[in-house]
Formats: structure tokens, sequence, C-alpha cells
């Protein structure tokens, strides 16, 4: 049987190839990528009201978490949070936790505590709320309570709203104009194109310790035909056609392993 140690020595690999983790040496700072970073970077050493999105499976985890390295920890305090749910206290108590603060009885009251909290900081505040586009409109209506500043006055902190796609219509609704038209700046990612699709395939195998191309060009244009260049069923697909062609004693994937694998993955 195949396993994940069998797999990386057949292709004398270091580690196992398209993991959800991704290195510096794996990263591929494609030209959708790197526009949507040099905005979100722009939204936070102005402390501009950011909004970000993109489809599932195209890396917005991913430019996050990289923005948040290229960050220097000791003068910057990141909040992350996935919003999936804000419990009985709402989403500004929830975030008056992280912040070590104890909700007040009212919300408006426990976002002032936390916009004082904010104030007093002598280091640089980023608060990063993802998946936004699960929260029903009453829960995004709670930012405008943090949101709600003087226009001459400088926010204590970058606010960066993230999700996916149905939060730009939500967003949209007329009741939410006021949090909409202070989300200043506003970014996206798109899929991968051909090219950068195979520049992606090197990248990561060569991340993993491939010393040479492994998908050869056919396979590699198959690939970004089955999944029109989105990053996560990229992953998935590759790292199948890497097990069919080991599992048939190959040492590159051809377009043959890429179909073959295809099939599996949508049969199964």
């Amino acid at each position: 049987m195949m396993n994940a140690d069998r797999l990386v020595n057949h292709f004398n690999l270091s580690q196992l190839p398209f993991g959800r983790a991704v290195s510096d040496a794996g990263l591929l700072l494609h030209r959708s990528f790197a526009e949507a970073l040099a905005r979100l970077s722009l939204a936070v050493s102005t402390r501009t009201p950011a909004l970000f999105t993109a489809e599932p499976g195209l890396g917005k985890s991913t430019l996050l978490g990289h923005l948040a390295d290229s960050l220097d920890k000791t003068a910057t305090r990141i909040v992350y949070t996935q919003l999936c749910s804000c419990g009985p206290f709402g989403l500004i108590g929830q975030l008056a936790v992280r912040y070590g603060l104890r909700p007040k009885r009212s919300a408006s009251q426990t976002a002032q505590g936390i916009l004082d909290e904010l104030a007093r900081s002598g280091r640089g505040e980023v608060l990063i709320l993802d998946e936004g586009h699960r929260l029903p409109f009453t829960t995004l209506d709670e930012l405008r309570l943090l949101s709600n500043l003087d226009f001459d006055r400088t926010p204590p902190f970058a606010l960066i709203l993230a999700g996916q796609p149905p939060l730009r219509e939500t967003l949209a609704q007329p009741e939410l104009a006021s949090l909409h038209q202070r989300l200043a700046i506003r970014t996206s990612l798109s899929p991968l194109t051909e090219q950068e699709s195979a520049d992606y395939l090197d990248r990561r195998m060569r991340a993993a310790g491939a010393r040479a191309a492994i998908f050869r060009p056919m396979a590699a244009a198959r690939i970004f035909e089955k999944t029109r260049g989105a990053l996560r069923p990229i992953n998935n697909l590759a790292i199948a056609s890497l097990l069919t062609a080991a599992t048939a004693g190959k040492k590159h994937v051809e377009l043959q392993e890429v179909d073959d694998a295809s099939f599996d993955l949508e049969n199964s």
C-alpha cells in the first residue's frame, strides 16, 4: 500500500508536498496574490478599514497568514478570529474577550471599551475578522459600533473584514451602507492562470525537495483544465496524481496519471 512515507521516498522528496501549511519556499506570489497583499499591507500601515473576499480554495487564509507573518510582532498586536459563531455575547462581546476585557451591559458600551483599550495601546493594532460571510446581517451591523469614528480621526486599529463573495452581497444592503462605505480598501483573489498553475505545481514540488520537474507539461495543463486554477483543487488533484504515478512505479506525472486520478476523485 502506498503511504505518505513511501510517496516521499519514491520521488526522493524531503517532505510530503501540497500540505495545508505553505512555507515561504512554496509560496507563489502570483499576480492576484501580490496585488491583494499590497492593498492589505497599505490598509494596515494606514489603518484604513479593508474588505477582502475570495472564492473558496483560492488561498484567502494563506494570504492572511502571510500578511500576519510579515508584521513586526514586537510592535504589533494581531487579533485574528474566524467568525463562525459569536455566542450569546455577540460579535462585540466576543472581541472584548479576545482583548482581555469584560463585556459591559450593552454592545455600545463594550465597543467603546474596546476602542479605549486600543487607543491606549502603544503597539500597532490589527483586527482580522475572517469567515465574515457566515455572519447574519444583525451581527455585521454590530461592526458599526467599532467603525463609527469621525473621518478626521485616525482609527486606533486596522480592520480587515474577510470572507467569501456572499459577504459583498450582504454589505451591499442599504442598512449596512455606513459600514460598507468605511471599508475603503477592497480587494479579492482570482484563480491562477494556466502558466501560474504550472509554476505553482513546480514551486510546491521543489519546496518539498524535488530537484527536477515532476509534472510533465501536458499533465500540468490538464490539472489546470480540471481545477480552473483554484489552489485547493489543484492540491487535491496533484497529490492524487502523484499517488497514481507512484503506485504505477513512475517517477514523473504524465497526462494519464492526472486523468486516472481525476476520475477517482470525481467518482469516489
